[in-house]
């Protein structure tokens, strides 16, 4: 988490001029988004301040650096491939869910029907960040209830539970 006093050493290590230091970090975090969109990140402003978060801890310990740009890109590098291992993690789990209705003999709700169109659409990427996205909204809705969860198409559960009429407007009703 950035501090502002964390903030205040990271302005200071790339310039003393303060309006000069700012815009070294607009340019440091511009190019760090871009390095994480190229390398396929879905999270690159996740994993942009990520990378600055891990520059200014170390400069919190007092560590030193010749050119702060290089050392970013390193620990960019190192960010990108846990953010990567996490992505795929969450590919594979998606690629193993099962959609089960547990209302099968009932005439199925026409949203989940569109929904499933929808997802059917998409290349396989975005339909996996959809789904990996409903899961853990699912997921994290169970927990609250601390009730023992079933295996119930906890996408199609968590899309109706959204209120949406359609699949394109559950991501714009929070």
């Amino acid at each position: 988490m950035l501090t502002e006093g964390s903030f205040n050493r990271l302005l200071e290590a790339l310039d003393p001029d303060a309006e000069r230091a700012g815009e070294l970090y607009e340019h440091l975090r511009r190019s760090l988004i871009k390095y994480f969109n190229w390398r396929g990140s879905f999270y690159s402003e996740r994993d942009t301040d990520e990378t600055i978060d891990r520059i200014s801890r170390k400069l919190g310990e007092g560590q030193v650096f010749d050119d702060l740009f290089t050392y970013a890109l390193g620990i960019a590098r190192n960010v990108l491939l846990e953010s990567l291992r996490s992505q795929e993690k969450e590919r594979e789990a998606s690629q193993n869910f099962v959609f089960v209705n547990e209302h099968a003999e009932e005439e199925p709700d026409p949203r989940f029907t569109c929904f499933d169109m929808c997802l059917d659409d998409l290349p396989p990427s975005k339909r996996d960040l959809i789904i990996a996205y409903y899961e853990r909204k699912q997921t994290a809705k169970d927990s609250e209830s601390k009730t023992p969860g079933r295996r119930v198409g906890h996408a199609h559960q968590s899309f109706a539970d959204s209120g949406a009429s359609h699949p394109r407007e559950a991501g714009r009703m929070h």
